[in-house]
């Protein structure tokens, strides 16, 4: 993998780190986001192998639907909350992977965050590896191509985001279509509340 690709896929420049709180372990204190572009024939095959790249590299891999997301940071801020719930044993899910897509969602159903993961065909996603891993980035490398992170919200996924986080016309006026991240971020936020 060179350089460009590391880029795209956020290894070098869009490295996060979760605070520095000492408490946090050392496998959950920092992790990457990418954006990637999937084709997937069966979402259990594919999460199949994604558990064993998982594995294979001492990591977490988490893949959310971009269309249903509201950019990278809000894909980030899911998976801060969970790594959060996790480490202060407030897990409503399972898993850790089930827990982002709880946050990321906005919702308690582990049913309803289900869209929030892959389906068949081809598809945008979000990758998430808890910790950064250079490995697991190399061997994802056959399933999701690097793309460019998205310019903005796409104008088509307003109306989407609208729906699925109970957003209305007039908030979208008061904040502008540029800040919905910031709204539908706040709903998510919501979750801790509702635990």
């Amino acid at each position: 993998m060179d350089k460009q690709e590391r880029d795209l896929m956020g290894m070098d420049t869009k490295r996060t780190k979760i605070g520095e709180e000492e408490a946090l372990s050392t496998s959950c204190r920092d992790f990457s986001v990418s954006m990637g572009r999937m084709e997937i024939r069966s979402v259990p095959d594919l999460l199949s192998t994604i558990r064993d790249i998982a594995g294979q590299s001492r990591t977490r891999i988490v893949c959310l639907n971009a269309e249903m997301m509201a950019g990278r940071r809000h894909a980030e801020e899911a998976i801060r909350q969970a790594i959060r719930a996790e480490k202060e044993g407030t897990m409503t899910a399972r898993s850790l992977e089930m827990e982002v897509m709880l946050y990321a969602s906005g919702q308690r159903q582990t049913s309803l965050a289900m869209r929030f993961g892959l389906h068949e065909g081809v598809m945008p996603a979000w990758i998430g590896i808890i910790p950064n891993s250079t490995i697991a980035w190399d061997l994802l490398q056959s399933l999701a191509t690097p793309v460019p992170d998205e310019e903005g919200i796409p104008e088509s996924r307003i109306p989407v985001l609208q729906e699925l986080f109970g957003i209305t016309d007039a908030e979208i006026k008061t904040v502008g279509k540029e800040r919905i991240a910031d709204l539908v971020i706040e709903r998510t936020a919501l979750l801790n509340i509702l635990k």
